[in-house]
């Protein structure tokens, strides 16, 4: 009697179980009961009712701009873009964080933050030029074809500020390095550049910059055309403005009215300070073992560039050809230069 029913228990593990219409599937025998009920759940290292403080919510965002997902760098920005600008806490740390993004992938990256650039006041922008133009440098000579169009947008922007602080401390700082980057859009031979060196005659110390990668040569002509480049109107009109600015008498109404005044000397107006420059001294050397940017004279600027005004009329050259707005900025650009060289020999 008792074998018989342990046969039947262990037959009865090998059975399939009848499903029938409208009965409850049997559980297998290890099933684990997982319902339970519970009023709280303790989280013992985070909250979900703590609220940041200011400093700690900007903070954050801020750290938000090295993010890896683009749309969250556009959102951070966002943030910034709404507190930034009437806040006290523009200071080195914010652009260090946010200037990398002028050579973002994403184009609505690098448009949220050129409308945060023109959000924040000018004269919070005039101590951190330097390192912008750092990275418009940098998108200048970018891989990317929308990147380097983009960076001549922040490049205008900066040129073109009401503040001409903004504009003259890139000019004076940075005249060879963006020599060197419009070099390379245009395909002229920037290598030339490297020929002034600091005992040359003129105004100023100038130094030597470095040499340019072999077989950058200008093709215009060639190859290379302005017809060929996209966005070519945006570089030309940087580059139209960036020599206007670095090649022309930019003295301010306030400054002419200080050299007028009347002096025991009739050459004491010559050795005033200017007001738009930012390193009057630099080219002296004195607090900096590189001499090789003092370019705070429009003499010595000219210097710089007259070894590749050549090969920037042959690109003029050709962009007249092309008519259209391109050909307008060429016309314009060349008649300039014409004008500058006439200028510096009359005073040779």
């Amino acid at each position: 009697m008792g074998s018989a029913r342990k046969k039947k228990e262990k037959k009865k593990d090998f059975m399939k179980t009848k499903l029938r219409v409208g009965k409850t599937k049997p559980k297998s025998t290890s099933h684990t009961e997982l319902g339970f009920k519970a009023k709280s759940i303790g989280l013992p290292s985070q909250s979900i009712t703590k609220t940041f403080t200011s400093s700690e919510t900007f903070n954050h965002h801020l750290s938000l701009t090295k993010h890896s997902s683009s749309g969250t760098r556009k959102d951070a920005l966002l943030f910034l873009l709404n507190h930034l600008p009437n806040s006290d806490r523009i200071d080195s740390s914010v652009f260090s964080s946010i200037a990398p993004l002028i050579s973002d992938p994403s184009i609505s990256v690098r448009s949220t933050l050129l409308t945060l650039f023109k959000a924040i006041p000018q004269d919070a922008l005039v101590p951190h030029i330097h390192t912008i133009s750092i990275y418009v440098r940098s998108g200048l000579t970018h891989l990317q074809e929308d990147v380097r169009a983009d960076a001549a947008k922040f490049l205008n922007f900066i040129l073109k500020a009401n503040d001409t602080r903004i504009a003259m401390q890139l000019v004076t700082r940075s005249w060879s390095n963006f020599l060197m980057c419009f070099g390379g859009l245009f395909h002229w031979d920037v290598q030339l550049l490297s020929t002034i060196s600091p005992g040359s005659s003129g105004a100023g110390v100038i130094g030597q910059t470095s040499p340019a990668k072999a077989g950058s040569k200008n093709k215009i002509g060639g190859t290379i055309s302005l017809e060929a480049m996209k966005n070519a109107t945006g570089h030309l009109d940087a580059l139209s403005t960036f020599l206007r600015l670095g090649l022309s008498d930019n003295t301010t109404a306030e400054e002419k009215a200080r050299r007028d005044l009347p002096r025991c000397n009739s050459d004491t107006a010559k050795h005033l300070l200017p007001v738009n420059v930012t390193a009057p001294f630099a080219r002296l050397g004195l607090f900096s073992v590189n001499k090789s940017m003092a370019t705070e004279d429009i003499g010595a600027r000219y210097i710089l560039i007259t070894p590749i005004i050549p090969d920037i009329q042959k690109t003029l050259d050709s962009g007249r050809l092309e008519g259209g707005e391109i050909g307008r900025l060429c016309k314009q650009l060349a008649d300039f230069l014409a004008d500058v060289q006439a200028e510096r020999e009359s005073l040779q």
